[in-house]
Order: structure tokens, then sequence, then C-alpha cells
């Protein structure tokens, strides 16, 4: 792990600032003393938070612009050097998704979701990196999901991108090791973030997350951990950062099962959806701010599904030792 980051003075752009983790890390990182380039594809969002960044006291830059859109976001890196004289920090975290079963996804949608969630931190990146490359320090700092080392019903599209965007993000980190670069990753878990009033859907209805749902602060504190100290990929949870990864190397059929039986179900809500494209291809007017419709899980909720989960966990490894003695 690299030494600690004073954050102080230092400039980030992040992207995806409209709503839910950008929002709330650019916030986080203001009261850091960091100085802010925003950006996203909502102005008027976008502004609403340059006026909270100022109430807290810190410097807030609005540059509009798309993360598929190579002359967007070639123009946002020229503005935040041209204002504040240098970047130091790239906060990957525009994402947008489509639900529903892989073989029933408009095949646009499929490529949209890899084109904002994958291709877009690919655009920033290299667009920095010469600025980054230039001075000898940098940092790319990626707001993944859960998704990027598991799966989801439902989320085929978006898995696949969190996969490839992290598997790149491992090779970017290997390939700057010794330049002063740093590549850090933080996997985020079910949020109440507006995420889910803009997903697209084929389904009717609209998506929710699959619970546990934690507060969006938590991993907007964590993007800010990791930019003080850059390093390996930071999981802000226990349950489904630590026990689930734990128990799909010890007991996967476990997780398969569950998964496969109950997954889908909770993740549509009775509500029919804003509009079935969400916001892949046209911003919605919905869902300013870090939070969404969904409240996060209460803390006794997710307790006891952790230790439901612990015994039904225990119940499998004991039976699978069982029918190994057997089988002796």
């Amino acid at each position: 792990m690299a030494r600690r980051e004073d954050l102080r003075g230092q400039v980030a752009i992040v992207t995806g600032a409209s709503s839910g983790v950008g929002w709330q890390s650019a916030v986080r990182l203001a009261e850091a003393g960091v100085r802010l380039c925003v950006t996203a594809r909502r102005q008027a969002a976008l502004e609403a938070l340059r006026v909270e960044v100022l109430q807290r006291g810190g410097e807030c830059l609005v540059s509009e612009g798309d993360v598929t859109v190579a002359e967007d976001v070639e123009r946002v890196v020229r503005e935040c050097v041209a204002h504040y004289g240098r970047v130091d920090l790239l906060v990957n975290a525009a994402a947008v998704r489509s639900y529903g079963f892989f073989d029933q996804l408009p095949w646009e949608h499929l490529t949209r979701v890899f084109d904002v969630a994958c291709f877009g931190a690919f655009r920033f990146a290299r667009a920095v990196l010469p600025h980054f490359r230039a001075r000898g320090h940098g940092h790319v700092l990626n707001v993944q999901c859960l998704l990027s080392s598991g799966a989801a019903p439902l989320l085929s599209a978006s898995a696949a991108a969190k996969h490839a965007t992290l598997g790149w993000a491992r090779a970017l980190e290997v390939e700057l090791a010794g330049t002063g670069i740093h590549v850090s990753n933080v996997l985020a878990p079910s949020l109440d973030t507006p995420l889910f009033d803009h997903a697209a859907t084929t389904l009717g209805r609209m998506p929710a997350p699959l619970p546990p749902t934690y507060d969006v602060d938590r991993v907007a504190r964590a993007v800010v951990r990791r930019a003080r100290r850059p390093g390996r990929a930071s999981v802000p949870v226990f349950f489904l950062g630590r026990w689930m990864p734990w128990l799909d190397r010890l007991a996967p059929s476990v997780g398969r099962a569950v998964l496969g039986r109950f997954g889908a179900r909770p993740r549509m809500t009775r509500a029919p959806p804003h509009r079935p494209e969400g916001n892949l291809f046209f911003p919605m007017e919905e869902g300013v701010g870090p939070r969404g419709s969904v409240p996060p899980t209460p803390a006794w909720l997710r307790f006891t599904a952790t230790l439901g989960l612990a015994v039904l966990t225990g119940g499998a490894v004991l039976g699978a030792r069982s029918l190994a003695r057997v089988a002796r």
C-alpha cells in the first residue's frame, strides 16, 4: 500500500457526479480539502452539487459531459487543467444499468452499459494519464460494485462490464508500478442511490437493489479513505463485502441456490418504471442528489440476515462433510 496522501489542495475529477456515489464522494472529498471538477450529463444537477460544495467551504468547477463521447471527456480534462493548473485524482463513478434476462435485453442496452460503466472509465483514464505521467504523480480511483467479482440475476450486462473494468484496473496498476501513479478500486454493495430509479428495465416494473441496502455515505467515505491511501480494492461492508465472497469459496452451492431461487424476486418493485429505457441514452430529471427512493436496510435486519446465512452455511458445510465421510 502507498504512503498516506495529503488530500488538501489536490484536484479531483469526479464522473457521474449528478447523483449517487459520484455526488456524495464529491461532497466528502471537498470536506477533505480537495478541489473539484465534477462532470455528468445533467448541468442543473451539477450546479446544485456545486452549491452544496461551496456551502461546505469547498471549490467546485462544473463541466457537463458524457463519458461515452471522447470529445466531451477530453474537454472536461482540459477545462479542469486550465482552471486549476493540474489534476491529481480521477474518480470514475459513472454507471448505468439495464435489468432483464440476458436473451431478452436489447443489444443496444448491452453495448450502452459497457460504453458507460467500462469504456467511460477507460476514456477518462486515457485523458488524464498524460498529465499524471508529466508530473510523476496521480491516482485513478474506480468506484466498482460487488458485481466486479460476483454475479446477480437480471444484471448480466452490468456484471460483465464490472468484471472487465476490474480486470483492466488490475492490469493498469501493474503497468504503472514505480511511476508514482496509483490505481485503486472501491467495491460498493447495494446502496440507497438513484441508480435504481434511473435504471432501464425490460420487466415492466421499477427495479430495486438486492438487499441489504447500505447508505451511500459509507461508500463515499471509503472513496476518501482510498484516496488518502491508494492500494488494494476496498470493500466497505461486511455482509456482502466479506461474508458472501467467503461463502462463495466455502460453500458455493449455497450462494448459487439462494441467488438462483430468490435473487430475482426482490429485484422488482410493484411500481411501473419512469420510462423503460431509464437514463441509458438520455438523462432523467428524477433522482438528483446522493439518495434515491429505496431506503437503506435497518442495521438489525442486516444482522438478522447475516446470522441466518451463517446458520445456512454451517448446515451446508456440515452436510458436505458428512457426505464426504459416507463416500469414503
